[in-house]
């Protein structure tokens, strides 16, 4: 090694002891400046196993100076490094290792795409001045980075280039992990749970977190204290377990705070500290269940073809009230709904009905489907917005059937009223006793046959007002009959 390295100093030479007897050696109080082509001959050099079967790099409080280049090597030792700093950016590029911790080190960069690692990629509480770039990566283990700082070198670079990169447990970023620039896992494998609570993102140009067509088997967990300045992108992702926003703030200068298009979860929760600043887009999303906030709804929020099977909102109780908080009110599912900003679509007010049908509240699927007709009702031509005017004032677009037997009472009294001022004639034969109530009502029911309507004949005004109530009782008492049948039905 003195040939290809030069003269070894003090500390080079106590590296290379410890690191043949596999010891953690602190150069904390010494000179503890160590050549980066040292350490990647000691990582990248076939050591002798029988005569060294611990071998290992462990160091503390060390300066790495120069660029550690060990690409495309086969690192078969541990390496741990603990407050290391690194004059410049480390290069892992299409490395194989059994595991690597760099903790409380100081990086200007880290170059790692297709590296890979058989057990975990620990870079926890590090200072990294430049991009991380582990696209196409393979980690047998974890990648943790809690309590790091990843700052690129400027504000448009990836924080983290995790794109296609495969990870068999879990990436942890919490403990004040915090990202300037993009966090991107576009089309990345996590086995685990991907954990960002706690977290700050910042990438005010574009997206603070991109990852579309991201994988994970567990759950994505951005809850108390996540922070993303900059939208969170993940269409057509694919999340196993809970993808949980619980009081998280996210806010954009662009277009989306959040965009879930097309992707598929098992449980979202969207009970953020704040709205959103920015639009919520869910649509596409296939969801088990769903929990959000009222408080905290998004001011533009798109669910045109969003399903779920469970709704309920959650959000805390007043502070000092024993009381559990009130349940959204169907009214004010209904102004969820009218926050697209695209306007109508009929589609989400068909899911909520259907979410209220399963729960057997038939009156707030009702109430739903009447007002998903007066919201198509605007988009339709003047004549046809006409009709459905007089639709739902005398039906309610036969969802509010009621109304038909108060409008059958109040034809029934005009015709009480307009017979009794203006008595019929009888008609030949045997009459009955002449009773404009009972002739009103003969002619508004059309089956029922009383024996008033052919016994007198009205005259003059009288007579359209007869052939009035002749059609307002075919046309109401149809209605009355289908709303009883479905109360009978349930």
């Amino acid at each position: 090694m003195r040939g290809r390295r030069g003269r070894l100093n003090p500390a080079e030479r106590r590296v290379r002891t410890a690191f043949l007897r596999g010891e953690d050696l602190d150069l904390g109080g010494t000179s503890h400046s160590v050549r980066a082509d040292v350490v990647a001959d000691l990582l990248t050099r076939a050591v002798d196993r029988a005569a060294h079967p611990r071998a290992a790099l462990r160091l503390r409080n060390v300066t790495i100076v120069g660029r550690l280049d060990v690409r495309q090597a086969d690192v078969a030792v541990p390496v741990a490094l603990t407050r290391a700093t690194f004059t410049e950016v480390v290069d892992l590029t299409n490395a194989r290792a059994a595991g690597v911790l760099l903790a409380e080190c100081v990086l200007p960069g880290l170059q790692a795409r297709l590296l890979e690692v058989r057990g975990d990629l620990d870079l926890t509480r590090c200072t990294i001045t430049g991009p991380v770039d582990v696209c196409d990566a393979r980690i047998g283990g974890s990648l943790t980075l809690d309590g790091s700082a990843l700052r690129g070198s400027a504000i448009q670079d990836h924080a983290l280039a995790a794109a296609r990169m495969t990870v068999t447990g879990d990436l942890s970023a919490r403990a004040g992990f915090t990202a300037h620039g993009r966090i991107w896992l576009s089309a990345a494998t996590v086995g685990g749970d991907i954990l960002f609570s706690g977290a700050t993102v910042r990438n005010p140009a574009g997206p603070a977190i991109d990852a579309n067509r991201l994988s994970v088997a567990g759950s994505l967990s951005a809850r108390y204290g996540f922070t993303a300045q900059g939208g969170i992108i993940l269409v057509h992702a694919q999340i196993g377990n809970q993808l949980n926003f619980t009081e998280a703030r996210i806010s954009t200068t662009g277009i989306w705070a959040l965009h879930l298009g097309g992707a598929r979860v098992a449980s979202l929760w969207l009970t953020f500290a704040a709205p959103p600043v920015g639009r919520v887009r869910l649509s596409g999303l296939q969801a088990d269940s769903i929990f959000d906030n009222p408080a905290t709804w998004p001011a533009e929020l798109d669910l045109i073809g969003c399903t779920y099977r469970l709704l309920l909102a959650r959000s805390p109780a007043p502070r000092g009230s024993p009381l559990p908080p009130h349940p959204v009110t169907v009214q004010q599912r209904l102004a969820w709904l009218r926050r697209s900003p695209d306007g109508y679509a009929p589609q989400p007010y068909e899911q909520l009905a259907a979410q209220y049908r399963q729960n057997g509240q038939d009156q707030e699927a009702r109430r739903v489907l009447l007002e998903k007709q007066r919201q198509r009702r605007a988009t339709l031509s003047r004549p046809a917005r006409i009709l459905g005017y007089l639709l739902d004032s005398i039906v309610g677009y036969g969802y509010r059937t009621w109304l038909a037997g108060i409008w059958l009472a109040g034809f029934w009294a005009l015709g009480t009223l307009t017979f009794a001022v203006q008595p019929s004639a009888p008609r030949s034969g045997a009459t009955p006793e002449r009773n404009p109530a009972l002739q009103a009502l003969d002619l508004l029911l059309p089956i029922i046959d009383l024996g008033h309507d052919g016994a007198w004949r009205p005259n003059g005004v009288s007579q359209y007002t007869a052939a009035l109530l002749v059609l307002a009782g075919w046309a109401l008492t149809t209605a009355v009959v289908a709303g009883l049948t479905r109360l009978l039905n349930r």
